[in-house]
């Protein structure tokens, strides 16, 4: 489970926070607001991360060992 979330942080993280920059600088907002925006884009990215992980795993099975 933790490989698969990390699998999926890593193309999520970025992003969101891409995404959050985006939108401070489509807004004009100055750079300490920008920063912040980008820091809680890589945040809120962790929680759908880990829902995202969870649903695959529990799908496809990814992961588990057959004795």
């Amino acid at each position: 489970m933790l490989k698969m979330f990390l699998i999926i942080y890593i193309l999520a993280g970025p992003t969101l926070a891409g995404i959050m920059m985006t939108v401070a600088l489509a807004a004009r907002m100055d750079n300490a607001t920008m920063l912040w925006l980008t820091a809680a884009g890589a945040v809120i990215a962790i929680p759908i991360a880990w829902v995202v992980a969870k649903m695959i795993v529990d799908r496809t099975g990814w992961g588990q060992r057959n004795a």
